[in-house]
C-alpha cells in the first residue's frame, strides 16, 4: 500500500465484516481439532497405519504451499475478471461437500468398497480448507485503516486462540456428536460461516479492494519478500513451540507436572489470547518495525529458557515470555507484512505470510510423532 493512502487512511472499521472473519476462522479452528482428535481412529479403524506418515508430511506441505498458490490464483482471477471470491467460494464448496463424503464412509464402516477413498479425501480436505484462508484473511486490508488492522488482528487472534484453549471441552463436544456426525457439522460450520463471511462483506469493503488494485503497483523487492517469509516463521515459532514442543518438554522433564502438560498449554494460549487482544490497542499507533524487533528479542530469549532449563519455575517463565511474544507478532506481523505487498498481489504475499508460519509446526509435528 503506498505511503500517502495510508495517511489519508479515515475509513471507520467495519465490525460485521471482522466479527464475520471470526467465525469462519472459529469454524476453521473447531475442524482442525476435530481432524486431528478423530484422524489417529480412522487410521486404526480403516486399517490405514502404513499411510500415518504420508498423511502427516501431505499435511505440512499442503499448509505450507496452498495458502500461497490459492493467493496467487485469487490475485489473477481478481485482476483479470474483478471477481475477487471465486477462489474463496471454491474452497468453502468444496470443503463441505468433502466433509459429507468423508462421513459418508465413516457411516458406511470399514468393510464397504469405499473405505480405498478415505485417504485421498482427507488430503483433498486438507487442500480446500487452505484455498480460502489466504483469500478470506487478505481481507482485512478492507476492513479497517491501516492504523487500525493491529486492533483487527487481536480480535480475530483472540477468538481462535481460545477456541484452541478451550479444546478439551471442544474435543468432548466432538466424542458427543461421534465421528460421522462430527463430520457433517463440521461441514454445516464451514459452508454456513463461509457464506456468511461472503454475505456480509459489504459494497463498500469490496468497492475499497477494487480501490487498491487501482492505485499504483510496485514490485516485491527480495528483502520485502524475505522479511515477509521471516516475520511468518517467528510466528510459526513461537506457535510451534507452545503447542508441539512445550507439552513434550514438560512431561519429559518435570515428570511431576506430566499430566497437567496440555492443560498448562492451554492455559499458555488462552493468556496470548487476551493479551493480544489488548496488545492491537497498545501497538496501534506505534512503528511495528520497533514491535517486532523487541517481540523477536523476548521470544528468542523465552525459547532458551524452556529449552536449557531444569527448573520448573523458570521453564514456566520462559514460556510465559514466549507466549507474551506470540501475541504482539500475531497482532503486528500480518499488518507489517502488508506494507511490503504489491496492491496487485495482496492475497499472494498472505498466503506466503500463513504459509511460512506453518513451517516450523510441520517439521515438529514430524520430529515428535
Amino acid at each position: 500500500m503506498e505511503q500517502q493512502t495510508i495517511s489519508q487512511d479515515t475509513r471507520s472499521l467495519k465490525w460485521n465484516e471482522v466479527y464475520s472473519l471470526a467465525a469462519l476462522n472459529v469454524a476453521v479452528v473447531i475442524s482442525w481439532i476435530a481432524y486431528h482428535e478423530y484422524q489417529p481412529h480412522l487410521i486404526e479403524r480403516f486399517d490405514l497405519g502404513n499411510l500415518t506418515n504420508f498423511l502427516i508430511i501431505t499435511k505440512a506441505l499442503v499448509l505450507v504451499l496452498v495458502p500461497p498458490l490459492a493467493g496467487l490464483l485469487a490475485d489473477q482471477i481478481m485482476k483479470k475478471s474483478g471477481k475477487y471470491f471465486i477462489v474463496f467460494t471454491v474452497g468453502i464448496g468444496a470443503t463441505a461437500m468433502i466433509f459429507m463424503v468423508v462421513a459418508t464412509i465413516i457411516g458406511a464402516g470399514p468393510l464397504s468398497n469405499i473405505q480405498v477413498a478415505l485417504p485421498i479425501m482427507i488430503v483433498f480436505w486438507l487442500i480446500s480448507m487452505n484455498l480460502f484462508i489466504s483469500p478470506a484473511n487478505s481481507m482485512i486490508e478492507a476492513f479497517a485503516p491501516v492504523q487500525k488492522l493491529p486492533v483487527v488482528m487481536g480480535f480475530l487472534f483472540l477468538t481462535t486462540e481460545l477456541i484452541y484453549a478451550l479444546e478439551p471441552l471442544v474435543v468432548e463436544l466432538v466424542h458427543f456428536f461421534g465421528d460421522t456426525l462430527t463430520f457433517v457439522v463440521g461441514g454445516v460450520l464451514i459452508s454456513g460461516t463461509g457464506f456468511l463471511f461472503h454475505r456480509i462483506s459489504s459494497d463498500e469493503v469490496i468497492a475499497r479492494k477494487k480501490e487498491l488494485l487501482g492505485l499504483p503497483s510496485k514490485t516485491l523487492s527480495i528483502a520485502g519478500f524475505v522479511t515477509i517469509i521471516v516475520i511468518g516463521l517467528q510466528l510459526g515459532l513461537g506457535k510451534a513451540l507452545l503447542i508441539e514442543f512445550f507439552p513434550e518438554n514438560i512431561e519429559s522433564k518435570f515428570t511431576d507436572y506430566a499430566n497437567y502438560a496440555n492443560y498448562i498449554t492451554f492455559g499458555l494460549l488462552g493468556f496470548a489470547a487476551v493479551l493480544a487482544f489488548f496488545a492491537g490497542f497498545m501497538i496501534q499507533n506505534m512503528k511495528l518495525e520497533r514491535v517486532l524487533i523487541i517481540a523477536f528479542i523476548i521470544q528468542f530469549i523465552g525459547i532458551i529458557v524452556i529449552v536449557v532449563s531444569d527448573t520448573f519455575s523458570i521453564t514456566m517463565a520462559g514460556a510465559i515470555l514466549t507466549a507474551g511474544a506470540f501475541s504482539f507478532i500475531n497482532v503486528s506481523g500480518l499488518p507489517f507484512a502488508l506494507k511490503y505487498l504489491s496492491v496487485k498481489h495482496i492475497t499472494y504475499g498472505v498466503g506466503i505470510y500463513i504459509g511460512s508460519s506453518e513451517v516450523v509446526s510441520g517439521i515438529l509435528e514430524y520430529l515428535l510423532r
